[in-house]
């Protein structure tokens, strides 16, 4: 079992360094998602793992934290603040039309983009809502996959949801199908005052954790 710790300051110690970089080194060049509950570390960690690739675009959907706090475990990082789901559209096309190569790419959070969705008065929410959110969430992550190709690095990060309470079943906040895109998936979960990054298995259980922090 992998450990990873956080210091006071936010910073990963020393000692863990390689354990965080073999994280790093399994995830590179495939898209996954990250996903688990509000401030668990979802966003330090993509933070955290910047310095194993040498550069990173974050597109800064999220606005919960300033940038500034991580300048002491980030690197060479490109912010891009994303409005809406037209923007984050736009921006993902362009990436197509002018591909990056070799770039680590944050989407922080994709789920943030839900409310765009709801209509201003909850009691005329219906099903299109849900499938208009499932068409964008499958559609963001078709084209990073596209993306990925081209040496790339993908984490897209959300929030999570209970899937079926008689088992309790944790998954990703937007939409199930769309993982079939994806390379992997991994929770971060908190037990026992530590970190735990949990590889999932798409449509299927949760495996052993795969490291702590």
């Amino acid at each position: 079992m992998t450990e990873l710790k956080f210091e006071k300051e936010n910073k990963f110690e020393k000692e863990k360094g390689d354990k965080l970089k073999q994280f790093a080194e399994s995830i590179r060049n495939k898209l996954v998602v990250l996903y688990g509950a509000p401030f668990v570390g979802k966003t330090t960690l993509a933070h955290a793992l910047t310095k194993y690739f040498d550069r990173t675009v974050y597109l800064r959907i999220d606005r919960n934290f300033d940038p500034k706090e991580f300048k002491k475990i980030a690197k060479d990082i490109t912010y891009i603040d994303i409005n809406s789901p037209q923007h984050l559209n736009y921006q993902l096309n362009e990436f197509l039309r002018s591909p990056p190569n070799s770039v680590f790419i944050v989407v922080d959070s994709v789920t943030s983009l839900d409310a765009f969705f709801m209509p201003a008065d909850p009691t005329k929410q219906s099903p299109l809502t849900d499938k208009l959110r499932a068409r964008f969430a499958d559609s963001v992550m078709q084209r990073l996959a596209i993306i990925k190709e081209k040496n790339n690095t993908v984490v897209v990060i959300a929030h999570e949801k209970i899937k079926d309470f008689e088992s309790n079943e944790i998954v990703p906040r937007f939409n199930v199908v769309a993982l079939r895109h994806c390379d992997a998936a991994y929770r971060i979960v908190k037990l026992n005052g530590k970190r735990k990054i949990v590889r999932v298995l798409i449509r299927e259980t949760v495996e052993k954790p795969d490291f702590e922090f």
